[in-house]
């Protein structure tokens, strides 16, 4: 089930470091070196995740002509859709004007969805008998994060991103993969009010209990700092081993753009040749589930992949991990 083509696009408002220390109080060169954050883009104010999501597909349909006829599958990773209910999935086919028999669904993952999202739909497509799938990945956490806070205004970005994965073709094929979730962990990255356990209704009806800090996204830099330190290597290190593979065997690492400090730390565990690990983390900042594919679509564009081995991993909201050796 290759991964044939990817395209991604950007909402309309840019914000530089300087920005972000302006709204935040941080200061602009820890933003800049530790974070690594020189610009980001977020969704304007008359923008949405669907919208956003729909272009990244446009532009893959213009890429490849007669794809928009031979959909069987839309797949959109997203734990930030623009409506709680129904699901963004439906709303992209149907802004693309794509068939009523195009399968589709949300996966409520992020920063390890791109991976779990490229496993899903190439087990779909085997399954169901289908020809081409569409995974989209698009989570604007702009619309859920305080500007005022530090530990997330600082990081994260907005982008989709569009994949074209077929049963047959050229492209890149999984060929060993290790996924996994340390629920115990999970608040490091969580919104604590909102969902079934503490509905909406329930908060806003009693005054009482009304407090906006609870309906934005918490983050423990430190704590996913460790976790992702102390699982990513492993899962690195038994990928290789389920493909026969040496780290210098791989040619490049598309590794999830949680923060240049984080990414530098944990390549360095698992003794990554630093000249093959992508980034771009300086250009969009922490985009969650497109932070992988963007590095691919960019690295698509500076040269061929064909040929290549690339592992990519990702790891975040869950907190969960998910890492694949790709061979193009």
């Amino acid at each position: 089930m290759p991964i044939e083509q990817i395209t991604f696009s950007l909402p309309s408002v840019l914000h530089t470091a300087a920005d972000l220390a302006l709204m935040s109080g941080a200061d602009e060169t820890f933003i800049r070196e530790k974070v690594g954050v020189s610009q980001r883009y977020v969704l304007g104010p008359d923008e949405t995740g669907i919208d956003l999501a729909s272009q990244a597909c446009r532009y893959l349909f213009e890429r490849v002509p007669d794809l928009s006829d031979q959909v069987d599958l839309l797949i959109c990773v997203t734990e930030t859709p623009d409506r709680r209910i129904p699901f963004n999935a439906a709303g992209i086919v149907t802004r693309l004007g794509l068939p009523r028999n195009v399968a589709s669904f949300d996966v409520a993952l992020g920063c390890s969805g791109y991976v779990y999202g490229v496993k899903i739909a190439e087990s779909f497509l085997a399954g169901a008998g289908l020809s081409n799938a569409v995974l989209v990945t698009c989570d604007p956490y702009s619309r859920i994060i305080d500007p005022s806070d530090k530990s997330t205004n600082c990081v994260f970005g907005d982008a989709a991103t569009a994949t074209w994965i077929s049963r047959e073709g050229d492209g890149g094929r999984m060929v060993a993969w290790d996924f996994g979730t340390d629920g115990s962990q999970g608040d490091a990255i969580a919104i604590p009010k909102g969902g079934a356990a503490y509905p909406l209704m329930a908060v806003l009806s009693d005054k009482s209990q009304l407090d906006h800090d609870d309906l934005r996204l918490h983050m423990n830099g430190r704590g996913v700092f460790n976790f992702v330190n102390s699982v990513v290597p492993t899962s690195i290190a038994k990928c290789l081993e389920a493909a026969d593979k040496s780290v210098d065997e791989v040619d490049l690492f598309a590794l999830h753009q949680g923060s240049t400090y984080m990414l530098d730390a944990m390549a360095r565990r698992a003794r990554l040749p630093p000249n093959k690990v992508l980034k771009n983390m300086s250009k969009y900042g922490n985009t969650v589930s497109s932070s992988i594919p963007l590095l691919l679509a960019e690295a698509q564009q500076d040269s061929p992949l064909l040929g290549k081995t690339v592992l990519m991993s990702g790891f975040g909201v869950g907190l969960s991990w998910a890492t694949a050796l790709v061979e193009f």
